[in-house]
């Protein structure tokens, strides 16, 4: 199926989920795959559209993923967050994880990862929680935040 959308402000990305929510799902939760390879610019413009399709607190109009085949990243608007990982998930997710502030600066605690942080301040152009590790014998990570912060989390290999 083509659709023809003549919007010159907003990507083919952005029409896609548009289009989803409008017309198939407006609740859905979506998963998009292979979605941070390529161009920096796209990759910060997926980013983006993490904020912009995901606007009620509670995650009323579904929740958005973007998936490659070496991590899952999503959203995590303000508020306290519990990420599934241990258990079944172990064969799924890998141990690095990151927090990244990309609208404005949030203060974050974590718990479950190998250097925790409490009230920590976190901002672009300050600290940015990179190349954190899940501990082992965790199931359960949580994180609790002031503002929207971007999550991401490695998964296993094949193999």
């Amino acid at each position: 199926m083509v659709i023809h959308d003549s919007d010159q402000e907003s990507t083919d990305f952005a029409k896609a989920i548009g289009y989803i929510r409008k017309t198939l799902a407006p609740d859905a939760h979506i998963v998009a795959v292979g979605s941070l390879a390529g161009r920096v610019d796209q990759g910060l413009s997926l980013l983006h559209h993490l904020y912009l399709f995901q606007k009620t607190p509670d995650y009323a109009t579904g929740r958005m993923y973007l998936a490659t085949e070496q991590s899952i990243t999503f959203l995590l608007k303000s508020g306290l967050h519990h990420i599934h990982v241990g258990g079944r998930r172990k064969q799924l997710f890998d141990k690095h994880v990151g927090i990244i502030p990309v609208k404005e600066p949030s203060v974050i605690t974590t718990n479950g990862l190998e250097w925790d942080v409490q009230d920590w301040e976190t901002e672009f152009g300050g600290r940015v929680s990179t190349s954190n590790h899940v501990r082992p014998e965790v199931e359960v990570v949580t994180v609790e935040t002031t503002k929207d912060v971007i999550f991401t989390i490695a998964l296993q290999g094949p193999g």
